[in-house]
């Protein structure tokens, strides 16, 4: 094998500070799986799968980045030949161990949101993950799967990964990433994956949840004597023409602890379809003691608009409710971590075009992002400065450009930024080429023949 240029031999050495080799071998042997003595051994094939992200290049122009001498037809049938037990193994090391540096009252802060990406137009990934049917009022797009992550706050480390078919909700498969979740922490999710069921095994696993509430599931009573509307009726009432009144309400008001500040409690309602029966007759044995904390969401010009969040942390002398507001306004920094997941290393679109190969892409993608996210720990320790403040961009190029042993320098420092709402408007779109309503096969042409 030619001499490795820099670009490999630097994400050689990092994975060997977290992977060695012998480690790589050993797994695989493990697993079963038997390889010839070539350029192409499985730690140089994983290797080589990240220095591809990494670079951003095609599979026929990573040979040249690396200076193997090998083709890329080789290089794909290397990596379909790993075993994807091996790349499970890799992500699961290259998450730390131990509690957040950083902790909220003393609770590690931990993220849980979804995402989609788009994968290759096979038959065999339509069937397995299937076409959304709103892109452009056709089915005749890519497949486009959903991506379950857990994150930690402070490292923005990946600790766990669900794929999913774009037909199935997030929140059927929330539950199975509270295993990674350790006692002690609290987990922010959006109003899409909030349940009784879902706040009843966090509970009973001794981790504690804060969920933004729909506006459907808010207990707007306001204690003693039932609130009047407007018009000087009361609320409650069997309105003339509305739903009937049901028999027992599966959420009331308990007290209040302050402004905006309510302890409700709730009841199941019914029991959903992706837990078991016997399951869910143990969790809704006892009913859930939660706090229900109310805030505006203002901006300049604009009318006020009312949120709520509901939570497991119901004292309110060690979790203030404005305290909790803050930390929930945090739960947004997970939309950058999947930016730079999607963007920055490129997982919109896939390249593979089987089921398994898939699962390997994606594997190796979390692998790659969580490398990158340690040079930015690193980076974020040495400057004094939180890690989501440092250039993620720039931890990738010094990765990808720098020599082996090299100190690692001062990276890029971004600002401090409030989020904006800008226009969802193309300006320039006089080169975009009409829209494939069709099926591709449908509105291919035949060749064109030349003839005398």
């Amino acid at each position: 094998m030619a001499t490795l240029p820099l670009a490999l031999r630097q994400v050689k050495a990092t994975l060997e500070s977290q992977f060695p080799s012998d480690r790589i071998l050993k797994i695989s042997r493990d697993l079963g799986h038997v390889w010839r003595k070539r350029v192409l051994t499985p730690e140089v094939t994983v290797q080589l799968f990240l220095l591809q992200w990494l670079a951003g290049v095609a599979l026929k122009a990573l040979r040249h980045v690396a200076g193997v001498t090998v083709s890329a037809q080789a290089i794909c049938r290397a990596r379909m030949r790993l075993p994807l037990r091996l790349m499970m193994d890799l992500v699961a090391a290259g998450v730390p161990e131990g509690p957040a540096k950083v902790l909220w009252r003393g609770l590690e802060v931990y993220l849980v949101d979804g995402m989609s990406f788009m994968t290759q137009d096979t038959p065999a990934l339509v069937e397995k993950y299937g076409k959304p049917k709103n892109q452009r009022g056709t089915g005749h797009g890519y497949p486009t799967p959903k991506l379950l992550a857990l994150m930690d706050f402070n490292g923005g480390f990946i600790r766990k990964v669900i794929a999913l078919p774009w037909a199935r909700q997030e929140f059927t498969c929330l539950s199975r990433l509270f295993k990674a979740i350790g006692k002690g922490a609290v987990l922010l999710g959006d109003r899409g994956l909030v349940s009784f069921a879902h706040l009843a095994l966090l509970m009973q696993s001794g981790t504690a949840g804060c969920f933004r509430l729909p506006r459907g599931q808010v207990v707007h009573k306001r204690g003693g004597k039932a609130a009047k509307n407007k018009r000087g009726g009361k609320t409650g009432g069997k309105k003339k023409g509305g739903p009937k009144k049901r028999g027992k309400r599966s959420r009331q008001l308990i007290k209040r602890l302050g402004p905006q500040d309510l302890l409700v409690r709730w009841t199941a309602a019914g029991r959903p379809k992706w837990i078991g029966r016997k399951r869910f007759e143990t969790l809704s044995a006892q009913p859930l003691t939660l706090r229900q904390i109310a805030f505006r969401i203002c901006r300049p010009g604009c009318r006020p608009r009312w949120a709520w969040i509901i939570t497991t942390l119901i004292d309110p002398k060690r979790y203030p409710a404005g305290e909790l507001v803050k930390l929930y306004g945090k739960r947004w920094q997970i939309e950058v971590y999947f930016r730079d997941l999607k963007r920055t290393l490129g997982l919109s679109l896939l390249s593979t075009k089987t089921p398994e190969g898939v699962r390997k892409e994606i594997l190796a993608f979390i692998l790659l992002y969580n490398l990158v996210r340690g040079v930015v720990c690193k980076a974020a320790e040495r400057q004094g400065v939180e890690p989501h403040r440092i250039s993620f961009t720039d931890a990738m190029n010094w990765l990808l450009w720098s020599s082996p042993g090299s100190p690692l320098p001062d990276l890029a420092i971004n600002r401090k930024r409030t989020r904006r709402s800008p226009p969802r408007r193309v300006k320039n779109a006089r080169h975009r080429f009409p829209q494939l309503n069709q099926p591709r096969a449908k509105l291919d042409k035949p060749p064109c023949i030349a003839m005398l």
